[in-house]
């Protein structure tokens, strides 16, 4: 597969000079995938979804509603608007 690069300046220079540029960047590129490979955390096996997960999925699922409390929310931010005063309006 042929695939296009972009390298700072300095690098494609370097890179430019080597005997086989192509080899020598299929091989650091192949090494570095091997390594994220080896370094990557293996996934938790979680049989029931966090609290936050579960909040995640219900907003997810009915984000209008949110089991009532938008209604509380809306009054919360009514609440505020009405009693808000900056510094200097007092």
């Amino acid at each position: 597969m042929e695939m296009t690069l972009t390298f700072p300046d300095e690098i494609g220079k370097q890179i430019q000079q080597l005997p086989n540029p192509s080899e020598f960047v299929s091989q650091v590129v192949k090494d570095a995938l091997i390594n994220l490979t080896i370094k990557k955390p293996p996934m938790q096996n979680v049989s029931e979804p966090s609290k936050w997960a579960k909040i995640a999925e219900r907003i997810h699922n009915d984000p209008v509603h949110l089991a009532g409390y938008s209604q509380q929310l809306k009054k919360n931010m009514r609440e505020f608007r009405e009693n808000f005063e900056f510094q200097h309006d007092k």
